[in-house]
């Protein structure tokens, strides 16, 4: 019995010595392969600086032609600079190299909601919790205090629920935009 522990305990140490040197030297060859313009275009958006983060995720998409993340990146910027058409042009670029992609999907749904093209709107929400079910989750408490959300956002699957409800009552009845607190929504990232 002695020997056993002995052995699984010999076993755990080798294994956690393993992982422990593999994500050093995991960490030592790709600190160099993060696009710096990418982290400060983030950072710039967080800020709420989005003409900044626009110009940085255009660096950062130039010199990383595949990453949808910036591609992704510059189209919220434009988003939130109200240029709903050069927006809409992006996320449709990068739903045409990957139609799965769930930061461009949520967000084109966003930017239908906001433009009053609901049917769409409903359509890529509804495409987007589809591909990912962790979209019908609320952000964390964590997320919004790095964030510095002082409310709790709805959700993408509350904002389809709210949709599809008020586009089934008469066109009289339906309130579908509230500016004050569709201001507040944020955008989704990943």
């Amino acid at each position: 019995m002695i020997s056993n522990y002995k052995i699984f305990k010999t076993i755990a140490v080798v294994l956690g010595l393993i992982v422990f040197f593999w994500l050093i030297y995991d960490y030592r060859n790709s600190i160099g392969n993060v696009n710096q313009n990418y982290i400060e275009a983030n950072s710039n958006f967080l800020k709420k600086n989005y003409s900044k983060a626009l110009d940085l995720y255009r660096k950062a998409s130039l010199l990383e032609p595949n990453n949808l993340y910036a591609l992704e990146g510059e189209a919220r910027c434009l988003m939130r600079l109200q240029k709903y058409n050069e927006a809409l042009e992006i996320f449709n670029l990068v739903l045409k190299k990957d139609k799965n992609f769930v930061p461009a999907l949520t967000n084109i749904a966003i930017l239908y909601d906001t433009i009053q093209d609901y049917e769409k709107a409903i359509i890529y929400y509804r495409k987007a919790i589809q591909q990912d079910q962790r979209l019908l989750n609320r952000m964390s408490w964590f997320k919004r205090f790095i964030k510095n959300i002082h409310f709790k956002p709805s959700t993408i699957e509350e904002r389809l629920f709210y949709l599809e409800n008020q586009i089934a009552l008469e066109n009289n009845e339906r309130i579908l935009k509230n500016k004050e607190i569709d201001k507040l929504q944020p955008d989704y990232q990943m």
